[in-house]
């Protein structure tokens, strides 16, 4: 068993899809479905990354702001609350989060090339979250199938940027979206949850996909194609009614862009042909 659990497709994909789904099913009926991927996210942490906070390094930052993102989604989806408020709100902690994660390697740098990097990264972060919110608001079915193919393609780009850790990381929110994504196709309807159904794999991809770009050799220009992942699902075919169409139709069209931009990395990477 303990073998089983060092093989890392287990502990990114397979622990984490699980729990998720134990967890989406729990939740399904309600507003908080996105909690599920937080719990995937903390079972692939716990497995393969530990919870030691000494020193805090990057990573370890990420991990408190993946974390975080599921009391971003009990503040979107609180009843009675002002939910643009609300949704900008979280936008603006996520930008702040972003400059907490990158803050050390940052000032290492001369400030005009930190302010580059890190306004590079805060507007990649937080226009991958926003659209996220709005695509997630029209449909959840089709948020969460972003959500799955954002996660499981950045991971894919880690690994070509050469940081397995982060590639863990995006992976196992991938898996926890699409066990959100698995619950609405088996429940046969769409989960009654306003905005915030993938925000959790959203947030630990897009900062996952910045860190590659300022830790390891992820040319940033590979993530461009990424933020068009979330409107490609608005080119589902209204006709499509049935749920299991339109779940598979919207990862597919999510699919294409992360396909882009894997290609433009494995183009980039050293000794590529």
């Amino acid at each position: 068993m303990n073998e089983l659990l060092q093989n890392p497709a287990v502990q990114a994909g397979v622990v984490p899809f699980l729990m998720a789904l134990a967890a989406s099913a729990v939740l399904g009926s309600t507003r908080f479905l996105g909690l599920g991927q937080v719990g995937g996210f903390l079972a692939l942490v716990a497995l393969a990354i530990g919870f030691s906070f000494e020193p805090m390094t990057a990573m370890r930052k990420l991990i408190v702001l993946g974390t975080a993102s599921g009391l971003a989604v009990l503040l979107l989806e609180v009843p009675r609350q002002p939910r643009k408020e609300a949704a900008w709100g979280v936008l603006a902690l996520l930008a702040l989060g972003t400059v907490w994660m990158l803050w050390r390697l940052l000032v290492q740098r001369e400030l005009p090339l930190a302010l580059l990097a890190g306004g590079l990264s805060v507007a990649f972060v937080v226009a991958l979250a926003a659209s996220m919110l709005h695509v997630s608001a029209r449909s959840p079915i089709e948020g969460a199938a972003a959500g799955v193919m954002i996660g499981l393609g950045m991971g894919a780009l880690a690994v070509l940027g050469a940081s397995a850790v982060l590639a863990l990381a995006a992976i196992s929110v991938g898996a926890g979206a699409g066990a959100a994504l698995l619950v609405q196709m088996l429940r046969g309807q769409s989960a009654p949850v306003g905005a915030s159904i993938a925000l959790p794999a959203a947030t630990v991809a897009a900062l996952a996909g910045v860190l590659a770009t300022q830790t390891a050799s992820l040319p940033w220009f590979a993530l461009l194609p990424v933020l068009a992942a979330p409107w490609a699902v608005r080119l589902v075919p209204a006709r499509l009614q049935a749920v299991w169409l339109r779940a598979f139709a919207a990862a597919a069209l999510a699919l294409v862009p992360m396909l882009v931009a894997v290609a433009v990395a494995w183009a980039a990477a050293p000794g590529a042909s």
